[in-house]
C-alpha cells in the first residue's frame, strides 16, 4: 500500500444544510481534484458510516476483488453489488458535497444537524456527532495496543 497515496488526514466538525450538502475542507478539495466522488453506507466499529470513496480508493476496492481468487462468477456478483450500493456524486463550485436523502437514514445523517467529516487517507466517512464520539471510544480503547505495536501514538 503506498502512503504517497494516502492524503485526506484529519476530522472536521461541519454541519449539513437544509439541502443535504456539507462543505468540504479545502485541502481535501484539491486531493480529490473535483473528480467523481462515490457514497456508499457503511460500517466502521459496528457503527454507520457514509463512506465518500474517491475513484482511486474505489478503483483499489475493484482491483482487490478481481485479485480475490474467487470464481468469474463471485467476482462479478461482488462488483455488481458494490457498485449498486455506490451513488454516484461530486463537489460543486462552492466546495459542497450533494448527499442524497435516500442515503440519510441509516448513518443517522440529518440535514441541518451537525455531522464529523474523518479523513481516512483515500476516503473520507461522515458521521453523526454521537456515534463520531462512540467511534472515538472504541478507537480509544484499541489506540494501546496499536501504539504497542507500532509506535505511533
Amino acid at each position: 500500500m503506498s502512503t504517497q497515496s494516502h492524503s485526506l488526514g484529519g476530522s472536521y466538525p461541519y454541519k449539513m444544510d437544509a439541502k443535504c450538502r456539507v462543505s468540504i475542507p479545502s485541502e481535501w478539495r484539491a486531493e480529490i481534484s473535483n473528480g467523481v466522488l462515490r457514497l456508499m453506507v457503511s460500517h466502521n466499529e459496528n457503527l454507520p458510516v457514509l463512506k465518500v470513496l474517491t475513484e482511486r480508493e474505489f478503483e483499489k476496492m475493484q482491483q482487490e476483488v478481481d485479485d480475490s481468487g474467487r470464481s468469474p462468477a463471485q467476482k462479478r456478483s461482488i462488483l455488481g453489488m458494490l457498485f449498486e450500493r455506490c451513488t454516484q456524486s461530486s463537489i460543486n463550485e462552492q466546495g459542497k458535497l450533494s448527499i442524497p436523502k435516500v442515503l440519510l437514514e441509516h448513518p443517522g445523517l440529518v440535514a441541518g444537524e451537525g455531522l464529523v467529516l474523518c479523513g481516512r487517507g483515500d476516503f473520507i466517512e461522515i458521521l453523526n456527532e454521537e456515534n463520531h464520539t462512540k467511534l472515538r471510544v472504541a478507537q480509544d480503547a484499541a489506540i494501546d495496543d496499536f501504539n504497542d505495536e507500532f509506535g505511533f501514538f
